[in-house]
């Protein structure tokens, strides 16, 4: 598992192929692992870095008191610094997608594309009871992550049971995440208003979102009108995290938004 020393941290990471750089961001918890399919997917067309972000994983501490997504973003940076990384198609999920939204508002230029998949720019829903519980839940969130893992495992199996593999691997990260530093970064994500922010984004940007949360289909409605000239694709039948729920429609539509952009080995 290679490492490399970035800022006051390690990052744990890996790359694989060649071909123009394809950049995953794991979702809350969870570990660049969550990306496994992918990664052996996108790697006959692409050079694919994954990696843990700052608190996750394989990497280094997130310590108390720190600016969570600037400073994660900033490793991000660092990163492709190291790897002699350009510029790069960055695709986030979930909480991935909110530190894409962060690294595409403050480093633009490194960016070719960005893909943000069943994620969120704020909680401003229309409906305003939606909100409030939204904002509740959220709130929430941070607290029962702190709670041991046998308490929480049975609700989280339940909420996957269609979806075979996103339940065996994100059972398994909930299991193994670092507890406090992802209550950190929930209590960091519950702050997130990209909004304003995003009407700067001028590279090709995709949304992909599962259709079976109502609330996030919203979100993400609201995130990708915000991007001057982006898309968004709902997908049937899927639930965050789609590359998990639904992997063949989630590479169909990541491989046709790379082709789009002529960001292939094969273009």
């Amino acid at each position: 598992m290679p490492t490399l020393k970035v800022n006051d941290t390690t990052i744990a990471y890996e790359t694989s192929g060649d071909g123009p750089p394809l950049v995953f961001a794991h979702g809350l918890g969870l570990s660049r692992e969550m990306w496994r399919g992918q990664i052996e997917h996108f790697s006959a067309t692409n050079r694919v870095i994954a990696f843990d972000a700052r608190g996750a994983g394989e990497s280094g501490q997130l310590a108390r008191g720190e600016d969570v997504l600037p400073r994660q973003a900033a490793d991000l940076e660092s990163l492709l610094d190291q790897l002699d990384v350009s510029r790069a198609v960055l695709c986030g999920v979930s909480y991935g997608g909110v530190l894409a939204q962060e690294f595409a508002t403050t480093s633009a230029d490194r960016l070719a594309g960005l893909v943000i998949v069943d994620s969120f720019p704020d909680s401003r829903l229309a409906n305003p009871m939606q909100r409030i519980g939204l904002r509740v839940s959220a709130a929430l969130a941070g607290p029962m992550l702190l709670l041991p893992p046998a308490l929480m495992l049975p609700a989280v199996r339940q909420a996957y049971a269609q979806w075979p593999l996103a339940r065996e691997v994100v059972t398994d990260g909930y299991a193994t995440m670092r507890r406090v530093e992802t209550a950190r970064v929930r209590r960091a994500i519950n702050r997130a208003d990209y909004v304003p922010r995003l009407a700067q984004v001028s590279v090709p940007t995709r949304g992909i979102v599962g259709d079976t949360s109502p609330v996030l289909v919203e979100l993400m409605h609201r995130l990708i009108d915000a991007v001057p000239n982006a898309s968004l694709d709902v997908v049937p039948e899927s639930f965050d995290p789609t590359n998990l729920c639904q992997p063949e429609r989630f590479n169909a539509l990541l491989e046709g938004f790379l082709a789009e952009l002529g960001w292939t080995a094969h273009s």
